[in-house]
């Protein structure tokens, strides 16, 4: 009889260390698992949705490094910026992996600046502010992702959407950054451009 109390209250003790370790690791997850990712994008119906404009699954699940710069535009009648990060680089080109596709590529026919939606795969959000520094040299932000159609996850219609690897963000060492933001200043930016409307208004 002893023994299979004791089995018994051993039992009990274990489920009741496991639950709190369970659920902790349920609300943990975000933090190291593409989460989001998982619950929210399907790359397979991505492309079914935009095959007419020429986006295939292969394409959609092309990684890119990206050299993505946190440059919000100044508060207007619409509030905050939306889209507030522009990617300064990305290898490959765009335009190399999406043929025949109507995207603006930042590698050419020379250097832009390009305005996206960014949405991290493990919570859906950007990157956190607690990384944003308080000068242009402090934003700029290495990533790995992948490049989405405009308008898609419930994201501005105007700018083209890329998720990225939550644990691939790394910052820019200052020293770097500070030649990137000077660089920034002469790049010519596609807010200029006509169809890149995204809820902003100046």
């Amino acid at each position: 009889m002893a023994t299979g109390t004791n089995s018994s209250a051993s039992k009990i003790a274990t489920i009741v260390v496991l639950i709190p370790l369970l659920i902790a690791g349920w609300y943990a997850a975000p933090w190291v698992l593409p989460v989001w990712k998982w619950q929210n994008v399907d790359f397979e119906q991505i492309a079914k949705d935009h095959a007419a404009e020429g986006y295939t699954k292969e394409n959609l699940e092309k990684e890119f490094e990206m050299v993505v710069w946190y440059n919000p535009r100044k508060k207007g009648s619409t509030g905050e910026d939306p889209c507030p990060y522009q990617i300064y680089s990305c290898t490959p080109p765009l335009k190399s992996v999406y043929r025949g596709v109507d995207v603006i590529d930042e590698n050419s026919p020379s250097k832009l600046l390009v305005r996206v939606s960014l949405i991290n795969d493990q919570d859906g959000g950007a990157i956190s502010s607690v990384w944003i520094g308080v000068t242009p040299a402090e934003r700029f932000f290495k990533i790995t992702g992948y490049r989405l159609p405009p308008g898609i996850l419930n994201k501005p219609k105007g700018r083209q959407v890329v998720l990225y690897k939550g644990m691939s963000m790394t910052k820019v060492e200052l020293n770097q950054g500070m030649g990137m933001s000077m660089d920034a200043k002469t790049i010519e930016n596609d807010d200029d451009f006509e169809d890149r409307f995204d809820g902003y208004e100046p």
